[in-house]
Parts: C-alpha cells; structure tokens; sequence
C-alpha cells in the first residue's frame, strides 16, 4: 500500500495513446510523393523544369511513395498491437493507399509495358535505308548536333538495326496517293500532331507527346515505289528525350501499323519489299 499523500502511476492500460512514428512518417513520405510525382511532369510542361531535373524528381517521387507504402505498413501494424498503445492506423492506410496506387499505376504506365525492350531510341522499317526528318526534328536541334539514324546505329554497334527484326517495309498493290491517305488517316487516328504531309513527296512528319511528362516522340512516314512498282511505306519513330525508350516507338508502329489495316482492309499487304 502507497504511504498517504503520493500519486500511484497509471497502470498500463491507462496510458494515453501517443501519435506513431511510423504513421506520421508515412504521411510524409505520402505526401513527399504525391508533390514529386504530379509536380515534376507538371513543371516540366509549363517550363519550369528541366528534362534531366524533372525526370530526377520524378524517381524520388517513386523512391518516396515506396516508403510510404512501407511506413504505412508498420504504422497499420503497430496501430493494431494492443501492447503498443500508439494510434495513426488511419493515417497509415491512407499511406499505404497512395504509396501502393502510385507505384502501381507507375509499373503499370512506365515500367512493365516495356521492361524486357532494346535499350535504344529509335525504331524503324528500314535500316538500312532510314526514311530521314526534316521538318520538327531539325528544327528542334537547330545550332545543335543530334545522331542521325546510322551514326546511332554505329555507336551502338549495330543493336538499333537488329532490335525489331520483325518491323520490316510494309508494301502496298495499290497506287501511292491511297497509300498516303490511309497513311495520313492512321496518323490521325492515333492523334498525332502531323506537322507536314506533302502527298507529291509522300511524306508526313508527326509527333507524338508521352502521356505523363509530354516528352516529344518524332515520327516520319515515307511513301514511294519500289523496283517492283509495288508501292512501300516505311516508318522511323525517335525520342528526343532519354537514351532508353521502353520499347515505345516500336509499339507506336506496330499501332500504327494495326490502324493502317483498318483503313486498307483489302489491299495487300506483307513485311517483306
């Protein structure tokens, strides 16, 4: 029994619940990765920020919401263990539900579409004879050296022309002008900004903006007769941004492969020139 006058401390069960640590870390770490991951594309479309700057931001963004989901999973724990006496359970789910939805639609958007591709930047039909730009692109590096097709394909010894062996010169029975139009349509149909279309040159330039940052992908179409007379397109699609593309411009002509045909469903068509 206590001596008269002294105060007895509460007994476990009676401690007030203290905040958790790894809940309040949770929370800003989420909202860390929230403000990085919309913020860095964002700048990066009105100017503010640099490709290289924004893209870094954007990794740290992906860094933090792999702690949050992390932290929130502790939190939800420790909020759960009666011996802990701690609260934030809520705080740490929400936590969890941001980090875990960033990272997911991240995979999902950026990384699984094209984990296992070439890393390069420029696909197209004709290696050999690359269809080459000339209106967006050139102006774009005007006072500025950038590789042209075969110097890159050099550099890298030769993996740009072996990468997508099955992306090969689409050829037509039909006369040029249909060609150009389908061509002209496809483009259009896959919402591409057509910079120039020139029916007498057969050829369009396009280009493409990545949904998330709106990085520039360039796009050249060239239309002509081959010795045959057989009339054959081919198709070049280049990053201006980063060395790897993520198999994007491959997979953007075989879109636009896929939305020719539906324009040309009775014309012949095969890979081979």
């Amino acid at each position: 029994m206590a001596p008269a006058g002294t105060v007895q401390p509460p007994a476990p069960a009676e401690l007030p619940l203290r905040y958790s640590l790894a809940a309040r870390m949770a929370g800003w770490f989420a909202v860390g990765a929230l403000f990085m991951l919309l913020g860095a594309p964002f700048a990066y479309r009105i100017g503010l920020l640099g490709e290289l700057l924004s893209i870094a931001l954007f990794i740290v963004g992906a860094t933090l919401a792999f702690c949050a989901l992390a932290a929130g999973l502790v939190g939800i724990v420790r909020a759960l263990m009666p011996s802990a006496r701690v609260r934030g359970g809520l705080n740490s789910a929400v936590a969890v539900l941001i980090g875990g939805a960033s990272l997911a639609a991240i995979l999902h958007w950026m990384v699984l579409p094209g984990w296992d591709a070439p890393r390069i930047h420029d696909v197209t039909t004709s290696p050999k004879d690359p269809p080459e730009f000339d209106v967006a692109r050139v102006a774009h590096y005007a006072g500025r050296d950038y590789l042209t097709y075969r110097a890159y394909d050099a550099q890298m010894q030769g993996k740009v022309s072996t990468a997508y062996p099955e992306i090969r010169t689409l050829v037509f029975d039909k006369s040029l002008r249909q060609v150009f139009v389908a061509a002209e349509a496809a483009a259009k149909d896959l919402q591409w900004t057509v910079f120039a279309a020139d029916p007498t040159k057969g050829r369009i330039e396009a280009g493409d903006w990545s949904t998330i940052f709106g990085f520039v992908d360039d796009i050249v179409i060239r239309i002509r007769l081959n010795a045959a007379g057989y009339t054959v397109l081919d198709i070049r699609s280049a990053s201006r941004t980063g060395a790897v593309d993520m198999g994007r411009n491959a997979r953007r002509i075989q879109a636009f492969t896929e939305a020719l045909d539906r324009h040309l469903p009775q014309y012949s068509t095969t890979r081979t020139p």
